[in-house]
């Protein structure tokens, strides 16, 4: 009886240390990432609290990122208020779109991308579930170091990407570029693509350092 204890709890040892060995590094609830090519970047955006799971146990690295998602992020990484804006009466999210309820969970950054002229809408519609472009990540996360009168000093040298010359944005591009934020791939900005979510916590990281690096200056 004593020998067949000792071989199920040997048994049981080996099972948890493969386990562990299986697992490690792996994000506590993140299933999709194990192998994927920005797997530090993803655990470092979830570790900094910039970005996190969808609450399934999965990260969903290589869906486009959101209006809404974006919004968020950027309100959490630049800390963005109302500045010295002064209303006549408190500012509500029904006063700019028609498409975000009160109360959800993008409607204050939603708000704020409005007041601060970040994230344009079309219209009365902020559109929150629609993908956002890396031109558009660009564009907003420039708008925000402005916004928030971080004075980052680079060389603005106008990188040369054949797919942005002379495009509206370019200096946004240029400025994220010059600052190590965003990257071409050969020579090809790809401004029009979606941004995926492991795109997304590789440039938020990259942002959250820019942000300590010259806030502390």
């Amino acid at each position: 009886m004593r020998k067949k204890t000792a071989i199920i709890i040997t048994l049981a040892v080996l099972v948890s240390l493969v386990g562990a060995a299986a697992f490690a590094g792996q994000p506590s609830g993140i299933s999709d990432i194990v192998s994927h090519w920005a797997r530090q970047q993803i655990m470092a955006a979830i570790d900094q609290g910039i970005m996190s799971g969808a609450g399934d146990g999965r990260f969903y690295p290589d869906r486009a990122l959101t209006r809404a998602e974006l919004a968020v992020v950027l309100h959490k990484l630049f800390k963005l208020d109302y500045g010295d804006i002064q209303f006549i009466k408190a500012p509500e999210i029904a006063d700019y779109y028609d498409d975000v309820p009160e109360g959800t969970w993008y409607a204050e950054a939603a708000m704020l991308m409005a007041v601060n002229k970040i994230l344009p809408g079309d219209s009365r519609e902020f559109k929150p579930r629609q993908p956002v472009t890396r031109l558009e990540v660009a564009q907003a996360i420039n708008r925000c170091f402005t916004v928030k009168e971080i004075p980052v000093v680079t060389i603005m040298m106008l990188p040369i990407y054949e797919d942005t010359r002379d495009m509206e944005g370019e200096q946004a591009i240029a400025f994220v570029t010059n600052t190590g934020i965003m990257k071409g791939y050969n020579n090809y900005f790809r401004p029009h693509d979606p941004l995926t979510r492991a795109e997304a916590a590789c440039v938020f990281v990259n942002t959250a350092g820019v942000i300590k690096q010259y806030r502390n200056e």
